[in-house]
């Protein structure tokens, strides 16, 4: 393992009219702080790379570690991904010899998900090498164990908590194959048990949120219709509270729509609003969205003549899951009406979603004279059985862009909606420059219709674009790569002026967006150009994380002599000061939603990986005689 630090860069950080981060030179630390070193061998590209506090894991890839290949895992081959352990701190590699798809960490235990095929090793000695089969290693035990054989390869680690689907078919009411491990107990798995008293179950698991588990229930897999329709077809969403050993799987008894986002915010102690879209298709065929089913104020008045007749649409409902759970008859889920696409966003028990207005009876939803725009729909999370009541004012309902960073658009800040308004489809002239742009709003949602505010900073002048939109875990900042073209404005020229310096207003700059008071939007940032749509900010512990190309920018910031690299900066938030960390790369794995660093997530992170792009750097960064992509790490 080597240790490289970059060459710290001086340059001109700034803000936008609203808050300046004053530039600094030197490496920013006489600490291990930001010391960039870097792992031995390749990564196997587009693998997860895990982080748990200091504990780092990823995946190796034997095809281009080293001039000719190497074997890592003791099979005859050099062709697997095979997993690899860091001690950030004791700054310790270790090569665990076992060939793996996917890795997790519940805390300072690390969990393989391995295919005995390609690691040619019967695990759980069936006699045969056929299986996906869960592996257990610590650093404390230091030998790779097997826990149990996989039924389905997805994993989930929340807190000291592992949950995944078990090989072990369920049997009788009550059972699944659902199995959590505790990190107290790391090689005992625990029958996770449900509430459907007819029969087993046997769910794979969908995502997780804020600690809340969507699981999808496969009817075709029950032998049974699990959503009270006539058919056995349909995939049916669960939930587990994933926060305690405790939890059972409940069945929502409705058929997820198909690409559905799913969305749960944290409310309480083992309570969440959460909210999902429902398949009228696979739901019996029905039509969820018919205003006939809501009280008449839930019409926007300019949908008149326009009601939806279809059974095609995804439609989104919502539970509160503490009230749901403990009794689904005077809480009960709720179908707001509301056609959604991409994205389900939740502030101040309000629930948005993006609605294509072809889906809702071809209503001219935001009454530009068209029905193809795709628009921002909200109403109240209500408690029990009380009424639905979407905000319907044309005026308020506006057309929303699609933004790389994980947003498609649509953003949750401390407790308000941000959306990036498209100005075209909206057939607006919000900031008097034509219908050209892509402007940020934002609304602090209620039952009093208001209009979306699109002027920001303390002097609510500036308007501001996004061309990347990242939301951090807690909603309280937000990652938005602004565009200069917006305002017109030359955000990273050098001050003052240099020679071949940067003279266009194409570029964005990265900033870390939050409110400054109850009413004022500010995007505080660098002025420096990032990576227009894979900007990949990242903020952490009061740091933000950012891609430079510097052809984008007009600057040498690694020192050599070339303006074609792809640098990694970090800014501190508190101390408004600025530097280079290290050489970069340009991946945009996961439609442009690639982070620029990987950090712990749910802990309290004490170390940050990265990829490194040796053909980038043009040299071979950790002496394995190949360049390809490495991973390094730094503490902070």
């Amino acid at each position: 393992m080597t240790t490289r630090i970059d060459r710290a860069a001086e340059g001109a950080l700034y803000l936008l009219p609203m808050v300046l981060l004053a530039a600094c030179g030197g490496g920013g630390s006489s600490s291990e702080s930001f010391v960039v070193r870097t792992t031995s061998v390749s990564w196997a590209q587009a693998t997860p790379i895990a982080l748990s506090g200091g504990n780092l894991a990823f995946l190796a890839a034997e095809d281009v570690t080293g001039a000719t290949g190497t074997q890592l895992n003791g099979d005859a081959d050099k062709n697997d991904s095979v997993a690899v352990v860091v001690d950030t701190a004791a700054h310790q590699e270790t090569i665990l010899a076992v060939q793996a798809q996917d890795l997790v960490w519940v805390g300072n235990e690390l969990y393989l998900v391995t295919d005995e095929l390609a690691d040619d090793v019967d695990w759980n000695l069936d006699t045969v090498k056929d299986d996906v089969v869960l592996l257990h290693w610590s650093k404390a035990a230091a030998t790779v164990v097997f826990v149990d054989t996989l039924g389905d390869p997805a994993l989930f680690a929340r807190g000291t908590n592992l949950y995944y689907t078990s090989a072990t078919a369920p049997v009788g009411a009550l059972a699944t194959s659902l199995a959590v491990i505790a990190s107290s107990a790391p090689l005992t798995p625990v029958a996770v048990v449900s509430t459907d008293i007819v029969g087993p179950l046997s769910p794979t698991i969908l995502g997780a949120d804020e600690g809340l588990l969507f699981l999808e229930l496969d009817e075709a897999v029950e032998a049974r219709s699990l959503n009270g329709d006539a058919d056995s077809t349909d995939k049916v969403l669960a939930l587990l509270d994933g926060t305690t050993v405790a939890g059972v799987v409940q069945s929502t008894g409705l058929a997820l729509a198909t690409d559905s986002p799913l969305r749960a915010k944290s409310s309480g102690s083992h309570d969440w609003q959460v909210g999902f879209l429902v398949s009228e298709t696979a739901q019996n065929a029905a039509n969820l969205n018919l205003p006939a089913l809501f009280g008449t104020s839930w019409k926007p008045t300019q949908c008149v003549g326009h009601e939806d007749s279809d059974t095609t649409d995804s439609v989104l409902h919502f539970l509160n899951f503490a009230a749901w759970s403990a009794n689904a008859v005077t809480s009960p889920i709720r179908n707001t009406g509301l056609v959604g696409s991409r994205r389900i966003c939740i502030a101040n028990g309000f629930i948005a979603t993006l609605s294509l207005e072809s889906d809702e009876g071809t209503c001219d939803l935001n009454g530009d004279g068209d029905t193809d725009d795709r628009v921002v729909r909200w109403t109240q999370i209500v408690s029990g059985s009380a009424s639905i009541l979407p905000l319907n004012a044309a005026a308020d309902i506006h057309a929303v862009a699609d933004c790389p960073g994980g947003t498609r658009g649509l953003a949750e800040l401390d407790s308000r909606f941000v959306a990036l308004v498209d100005e075209s489809d909206d057939d607006l002239d919000i900031d008097g420059g034509g219908f050209t742009h892509e402007l940020l709003g934002w609304l602090l949602p209620s039952n009093t219709a208001h209009a979306w505010d699109f002027t920001h900073t303390s002097s609510d002048a500036a308007f501001v674009g996004a061309t990347f939109m990242a939301e951090t875990p807690a909603r309280d900042r937000l990652g938005v790569a602004l565009p200069e073209n917006i305002e017109g404005d030359n955000i990273n020229r050098h001050v003052p002026a240099v020679a071949g310096e940067d003279l266009d207003t194409n570029d964005s700059v990265p900033t870390f967006a939050d409110f400054s008071s109850s009413t004022t939007l500010s995007f505080p940032g660098v002025a420096i150009a990032c990576d227009t749509d894979n900007a990949g900010i990242v903020i952490a512990k009061g740091v933000a994380f950012y891609r430079v190309p510097e052809a984008q920018d007009s600057r040498d910031w690694n020192g050599d002599s070339v303006e074609n690299d792809v640098v990694l900066f970090r800014t501190s938030l508190t101390q408004g000061t600025s530097f280079t960390t290290a050489v970069l790369n340009d991946l945009t794995i996961g439609g442009n939603a690639t982070p620029s660093v990987y950090v712990d997530t749910v802990g309290t992170p004490s170390a940050a990986a990265i990829v490194v792009d040796e053909t980038i750097i043009g040299s071979d960064v950790n002496g394995d005689g190949t360049q390809h992509f490495v991973v390094e790490y730094f503490r902070f």
